[in-house]
């Protein structure tokens, strides 16, 4: 099947099975295209990835319902005229060649994929529809680890989830990971696979890694577990937040000025934080420390079985 192809950058796709979403498209980036198609024709969209600068090939088959001009108001406050447009999810597809005809990206071969159906042998996670936002994850026993993952219908604006218990595939610490890791997948490629939740867990856990780091050295507590994928709730984290919270209205209260509280807030707040947690400052080692013993990650890389299974427990989309 021969259909043009319009990246799109911030992982928003609508819901394949006739979801509709509404954009703004800058004329040069998108807009152009849409007009160039027309109303009621449609083009495949698909995730952008910025870390591989290169273009995801499973995205979704949209038909433009509609097209509008609006003005827009930029950052200096000056108005400028962008393209709205309303788009209905058409499903699922995939391209496996492009070309580019002009400033147009092309393909020739793009085939229907009805995911759903080849979850046995394909197992995945949708996010088209609806945009992730967070999740947490419960410990009861080694056998009962419910992992959560909640975020908003594109369409109607409520809040949607899906739900899985990975108890006895996994460990507290790795399902706490997966959580993280599921959230950056759907965001990233619009979709979860075995493959994509290997690359999200391998980019979440360095940048984790990479946020113990940076907060010790630089003895900046607020740091701690913020990644691309938003900011990670565990022990360590909160631990840093409270101590750093309240050190700093204590410093205020006994007059310190704004600049001097918040250095010796920061200060105290690691100090004390890395003595509770029992955490070496010892460059490397603590990396690792800060990771699993304080955030409650595991890194491990499992079986690729593994990961197909994990996602098999998850619902294919939360409309299910």
């Amino acid at each position: 099947m021969d259909m043009l192809i319009m990246p799109v950058a911030n992982g928003i796709l609508p819901r394949p099975e006739g979801g509709t979403i509404t954009g703004m498209f800058i004329i040069e980036n998108g807009g152009q295209l849409l007009l160039d198609v027309g109303v009621g024709r449609e083009i495949l969209i698909c995730p952008w990835i910025a870390e591989e600068q290169g273009l995801y090939p499973v995205g979704v088959i949209v038909r433009i319902v509609n097209i509008w001009n609006h003005q827009a108001i930029d950052d200096t406050g000056a108005e400028i005229p962008v393209l709205m447009a309303k788009l209905e999810g058409r499903g699922h597809a995939r391209w496996y060649t492009m070309r580019t005809t002009g400033s147009y990206i092309y393909s020739n071969d793009v085939e229907h994929i009805n995911l759903k159906k080849m979850r046995k042998e394909y197992p995945a996670i949708s996010g088209a529809g609806w945009a992730p936002q967070g999740g947490f994850t419960e410990f009861r026993d080694k056998s009962d680890i419910p992992v959560t993952i909640y975020g908003t219908d594109l369409e109607t604006g409520q809040e949607v989830s899906i739900t899985a218990n990975l108890g006895g595939l996994v460990e507290l610490e790795q399902a706490h990971t997966i959580e993280h890791s599921v959230i950056r997948a759907l965001t990233t490629y619009g979709l979860c696979t075995a493959r994509t939740l290997v690359e999200a867990m391998s980019r979440e856990t360095d940048e984790l890694k990479k946020s113990v780091e940076f907060s010790i050295k630089h003895t900046l507590p607020e740091v701690l577990g913020l990644t691309a994928s938003g900011a990670c709730g565990n022990p360590m984290t909160n631990l840093a937040q409270f101590y750093l919270a309240n050190e700093f209205v204590g410093n205020i209260e006994a007059g310190k000025s704004l600049n001097e509280s918040l250095d010796k807030a920061r200060r105290t707040a690691m100090s004390q934080l890395t003595s509770d947690m029992g955490l070496t400052t010892q460059q490397g080692i603590r990396v690792l420390q800060g990771l699993k013993k304080g955030m409650a990650h595991d890194d491990t890389i499992l079986k690729l079985e593994t990961y197909k299974k994990v996602i098999s427990r998850f619902p294919y989309q939360p409309w299910e």
